[in-house]
């Protein structure tokens, strides 16, 4: 009950700084998504909030992969380095379409791909895709799982 006045009182500002911060930190957003959906908030509104918070927290993780995760996970040889740098460069794209659908792994795709220096377009482009897709997914699905819900509770 708590909860759900929290995400009343929050709204749309709350889903999108959860959205945000669940980019970088497991922090599941579906709850509140639903808890959204069910006082009526607009559904349009719900997934265009939760795609540019989930976008800009993986930029910001993919930042902190680069600027942070380097000085502090440092490899023991240069050549180690240039093999995992080209591995992330051949399947990264793969790696960041699927990251999203992981729990708790997934959110370290961004940084990951910071720290080996991913093209940062590339990265964009993928993330954006991907943050896109899931997002889709948890709205439709949130919204199935209400009229199916309604169904049986009248």
């Amino acid at each position: 009950m708590i909860f759900s006045e929290l995400v009343i009182a929050y709204g749309l500002p709350g889903l999108f700084l959860i959205a945000l911060i669940s980019s970088i930190i497991p922090i599941p957003t579906e709850p509140v998504i639903f808890t959204l959906l069910k006082i009526g908030e607009n559904s349009e509104i719900i997934l265009i909030t939760l795609v540019i918070g989930s976008i800009l927290g993986a930029f910001i993780g993919y930042l902190v992969g680069m600027y942070g995760l380097r000085k502090i996970v440092m490899f023991h040889s240069m050549q180690k380095e240039r093999q995992i740098q080209l591995h992330f460069r051949k399947y990264g794209a793969l790696y960041l379409l699927v990251s999203p659908w992981i729990p708790f792994v997934g959110d370290l795709a961004p940084m990951v791909a910071g720290r080996e220096n991913y093209e940062l377009k590339r990265f964009l482009i993928v993330i954006s895709a991907a943050k896109l897709i899931k997002s889709i997914g948890i709205v439709y699905l949130s919204i199935e799982a209400i009229e199916w819900w309604a169904v049986f509770v009248k």
